[in-house]
């Protein structure tokens, strides 16, 4: 861990920054084949199936009564280490000893349909990892400024944000149909 966090100091983050505009231009969600798809649980790092496919997302809990509409709470975490170190605090996360990624300072909800549609399950993660990641993410601070990190940081937020409002509204939706049969 300690080399992935010797890449900040390491790379043009102006390059590295570039970069990713030019792959996000390009952004498109790819539907996981049905044969392929695995039911969502909590604590399943799941790898978001994109043209982009650096993204990982952390399953979560619901809140009280959202797990029965199928919305989960996601922690996002990226490749793109270098930029979402944005402090020495950023945790990292080794996956099956190939990939490491980094915690995102957010989190987003996204519907059980949405989940096994667009990501690809990977392992489980122990519940303990779990809860101190997402502890992380509602403690820290998001980055200020107009530095390279907080932009990259707000750029990813408003890449995520129409998931996680189309999945909103999708269980709202669900919700006023069940309340109005009932």
């Amino acid at each position: 861990m300690d080399q992935a966090r010797g890449i900040r100091e390491a790379v043009d983050l102006e390059k590295v920054y570039e970069l990713f505009k030019e792959k996000v231009k390009d952004f498109q969600l790819i539907s996981v084949d049905e044969g392929k798809r695995v039911e969502v649980k909590p604590y399943q790092l799941r790898l978001l199936s994109c043209s982009v496919p650096d993204y990982w997302l952390l399953v979560l809990e619901s809140g009280v009564g959202l797990g029965e509409v199928g919305l989960y709470t996601v922690l996002l975490f990226t490749e793109d280490i270098c930029l979402a170190d944005f402090n020495d605090n950023v945790p990292l996360l080794s996956i099956n000893k190939v990939n490491v990624a980094a915690c995102l300072p957010f989190w987003i909800y996204l519907t059980k349909e949405f989940l096994e549609e667009y990501s690809f399950y990977v392992c489980d993660v122990e519940e303990g990892v779990a809860d101190y990641l997402f502890s992380w993410a509602r403690g820290v601070s998001l980055p200020e400024g107009d530095d390279i990190r907080s932009r990259y940081v707000m750029d990813v937020m408003e890449l995520a944000s129409l998931w996680n409002v189309e999945s909103i509204m999708e269980v709202i939706d669900k919700y006023e149909e069940f309340d109005f049969v009932n």
